[in-house]
């Protein structure tokens, strides 16, 4: 069906972006240039290829790097960026435009004036709204429109998802719940029609997924383990060894483009460009990474809570969801609690966990669609969702005012910010000596790095 056609998610876009309108004061990070995004962070260096091709016209990175990108020297001694490629392919259709815009008028064609911001921020609403209407497809195969289109609603204004859109929006999780929700849905059409157009259109979001966060291997299984729960899954394979052939291909297609480039211009294949930046599998801080007032994603997500319950209910609306789902979260989980820096920088929450909303959605939409059947509890969640949206908003806009740390959030702080809906200057000012700051030499070694929880 066309888009047209799907009145509940029509509505649930127009109730979304009359939310963002309204919310607009707690979520615009930059208050002189509101559409600027922010390019001191790692959204430069995932853009960074995009000036060096088109405006320095030297991949090398040899030209004077006024611009604080982060370049890691290889064994050969030439430094290249620390990031992949992968989000400047997605930046780059909007890069263009507003690189034709900034030559057409006053504006700098330096890849960094005001149509490029503006180009790049449409960019991310356009990625995530094609990714929240792919997500409404998949819905519909298990659940009622109605369930879909409030699943979609509370995913994007009740997590962290309206953060990484609107203020910090050109970071990679965005993008990345797009890639993930398109994976999902041609795998539901695959399993119909068998088509190699939804094979190779999974391959190719897989493959961007892995060359912009290599941990997105793991959402491999979701594909795979739907295959493997069908009829006859060693004959299904055997019939369509080419189609599977030809996918692993489009797949490598992406990671290949980056592995070329480290050749060309670094001299080496396969290059690790976080330097003393590692994984501890032997030491995963799992509680905190869940639970602590620094960055807990359920903490500051509560919303997610509902969702785990609801992987319980998940196996009697969509059974052949049952295993990957939870597996998927439970690997994204140990992994991404395992990095060094677990807590990943400066952020709203968890941020890494954004993009697994994109399979969180179906648990959710099953614990929905259970409590929507029972009476006067259907009317307390009514409650409890408003009071999760409204609790993400005001985080969200704590964040953006400066009123709840990057990365140095404590117990004392947390609860001293939420006590109150806005803080004066003499408040913040004790704010910030309730803040206790990681010890970053000792993460990198896998050590503690602070007391507090």
């Amino acid at each position: 069906m066309k888009l047209l056609g799907h009145k509940w998610f029509i509505g649930a876009y127009i109730f979304i972006v009359i939310f963002i309108l309204i919310t607009s004061h707690s979520w615009k990070i930059h208050k002189e240039y509101p559409y600027q995004f922010t390019y001191g962070s790692d959204v430069n260096q995932y853009y960074s290829y995009l000036p060096a091709l088109f405006i320095e016209g030297d991949l090398s990175f040899s030209f004077p790097n006024n611009r604080s990108y982060w370049l890691i020297a290889g064994e050969n001694g030439k430094a290249l960026p620390k990031m992949t490629s992968g989000m400047a392919i997605l930046y780059s259709p909007f890069f263009l435009v507003g690189h034709l815009v900034a030559n057409f008028t006053d504006y700098p064609a330096d890849g960094y004036s005001v149509p490029y911001s503006i180009s790049l921020k449409i960019g991310t609403y356009f990625y995530v709204s094609i990714g929240l209407y792919l997500l409404y497809l998949a819905l519909l195969y298990f659940f009622k429109p109605w369930i879909s289109a409030v699943s979609i609603v509370l995913v994007f204004i009740s997590t962290n998802l309206f953060y990484y859109t609107l203020s910090e929006g050109e970071m990679s999780h965005s993008y990345l719940l797009w890639l993930f929700a398109v994976v999902i849905l041609n795998t539901l059409k695959w399993i119909e029609s068998y088509k190699l157009k939804n094979l190779l259109f999974i391959a190719l979001a897989l493959g961007m997924s892995v060359l912009i966060r290599p941990t997105s291997i793991i959402i491999v299984l979701f594909p795979v383990l739907f295959l493997l729960q069908g009829k006859q899954p060693v004959n299904l394979l055997l019939s369509y060894w080419r189609s599977f052939s030809i996918a692993i291909l489009v797949f490598l297609l992406p990671v290949f483009v980056q592995i070329l480039y480290w050749k060309i211009y670094g001299g080496t294949w396969i290059r690790w460009s976080y330097g003393d930046e590692h994984f501890y599998f032997n030491n995963p801080h799992t509680i905190e990474f869940l639970f602590s007032y620094r960055k807990g994603w359920l903490l500051y997500t509560p919303l997610m809570i509902f969702s785990i319950i609801g992987l319980f209910m998940l196996p009697k609306y969509a059974p052949k969801m049952k295993f990957s789902i939870p597996i998927i979260l439970i690997l994204a989980v140990f992994v991404l609690s395992s990095w060094w820096c677990w807590w990943f920088g400066g952020s709203y929450g968890s941020r890494a966990m954004v993009e697994f909303y994109a399979f969180l959605i179906f648990p959710l939409a099953a614990f929905i669609n259970l409590v929507s059947k029972v009476k006067y509890v259907n009317y307390t969640f009514v409650l409890v969702f408003s009071f999760t949206t409204f609790y993400n908003v005001l985080g969200h806009h704590k964040k953006t005012w400066w009123q709840l740390h990057w990365d140095s959030m404590t117990k004392e702080s947390f609860w001293y910010t939420f006590s109150k809906l806005n803080l004066n200057d003499e408040e913040k000012q004790k704010l910030e000596k309730l803040y206790e700051t990681p010890d970053y030499k000792n993460a990198r070694k896998g050590l503690d790095e602070r007391k507090g929880f």
